[in-house]
């Protein structure tokens, strides 16, 4: 094997541990959200107003970059704090200490959080909406303190990381409305309420569905958590009592989803979609959890949840195809 074979060797998993290391997939749930939303939920309801965007495809791009960026580094830093921890919960995947040097990971984090807040400082300013800046800001300082701090802390890393994902979906609402306030006045008004629901919808469910996953994920990672002093749910609590918070939430978001089609989407494609990929995997996944007693049965019920999650997102595919076919 030769020297420029090597080199490639060593390149090839350096770059592939740094895309671990900022969860690639989940980056890209994160952008295909962002892009859903705009695309297939608030363009085609502006259509039926005969309204359209207002922010620009080049400011939006830039909207992307400033989340994705400050969630790469969010991931990174948990990572950089979780790498003792990790050894024991998943001693098979731990990258920073082992293919990438602390200090680099926060080289990373420190480069990720600057660009990703510049971005977003410069979309807020050309978009007219300066004080959506400090959202980036914010966002970094919560990541931070949630990886130092409140991860540790019973429920509040949990809440704090499920509203963070409930903000993905909810940050391209926020720099619409303005601008469409300014230019279309009055009948924007009324047409916010309407902007508001639907993206509320998708942001509850991204809210719910993450906070079983975090309780999910910590009966998981329970063994580690408990010798580093973590008091996650079921460390404090008990596995019996994280089993059933999760059911619970499950169970309030089947009947949430069963509302939302009765109110507002009340046609069978919608209902034949949340039976088939909503509801029956959610009932599953409750019964996996329920009968979870180990390490494997919560991984498994975990990734089982994060295919509902992602489900739940291409749903906004199907309301842009029922948007039109009742149009």
């Amino acid at each position: 094997m030769d020297e420029r074979h090597i080199i490639h060797m060593v390149n090839s998993d350096y770059i592939s541990a740094l895309l671990r290391l900022v969860r690639l997939p989940n980056l890209v749930i994160i952008a295909a959200t962002q892009c859903l939303i705009r695309y297939c939920i608030l363009s085609p309801l502006l259509a039926q107003a005969h309204m359209e965007l207002q922010l620009s495809d080049g400011l939006f791009t830039g909207l992307l970059i400033a989340t994705l960026l400050t969630a790469a580094a969010g991931y990174v830093i948990n990572d950089y704090f979780d790498r003792k921890v990790d050894r024991i919960n998943k001693p098979g995947n731990v990258i920073v200490g082992k293919k990438i040097h602390p200090r680099q990971a926060m080289a990373y984090h420190l480069i990720f959080s600057m660009i990703g807040a510049i971005a977003g400082t410069w979309v807020s300013f050309r978009a007219g909406v300066p004080h959506l800046s400090l959202v980036y800001f914010m966002v970094s300082g919560l990541l931070w303190f949630y990886s130092t701090t409140y991860k540790r802390m019973l429920l509040l890393g949990n809440l704090i990381v499920s509203l963070l994902t409930a903000l993905v979906p909810f940050l391209v609402l926020l720099y619409e409305l303005p601008l469409l306030a300014s230019a279309y006045g009055t009948p924007a008004r009324d047409m916010a309420d309407i902007l508001i629901t639907w993206v509320t919808g998708f942001s509850g469910f991204a809210f719910l569905t993450n906070l079983v996953r975090e309780i999910i994920k910590d009966a998981e990672d329970h063994e580690g958590d408990m010798r580093y002093g973590k008091r996650t749910v079921p460390v404090a609590w008990g596995l019996r009592t994280a089993r059933w918070m999760a059911g619970v939430l499950l169970a309030l978001a089947v009947i949430l989803l069963f509302l939302a089609w009765r109110q507002f989407v009340p046609d069978y494609y919608t209902l034949a979609y949340f039976l088939l990929l909503l509801v029956s995997p959610m009932v599953a996944v409750i019964v996996m959890i329920a009968r979870a007693g180990d390490k494997h049965s919560f991984h498994k019920a975990s990734l089982f949840l994060k295919f509902i999650m992602v489900a739940g997102l291409l749903y906004m595919v199907a309301v842009r195809f029922i948007l039109h076919s009742f149009a």
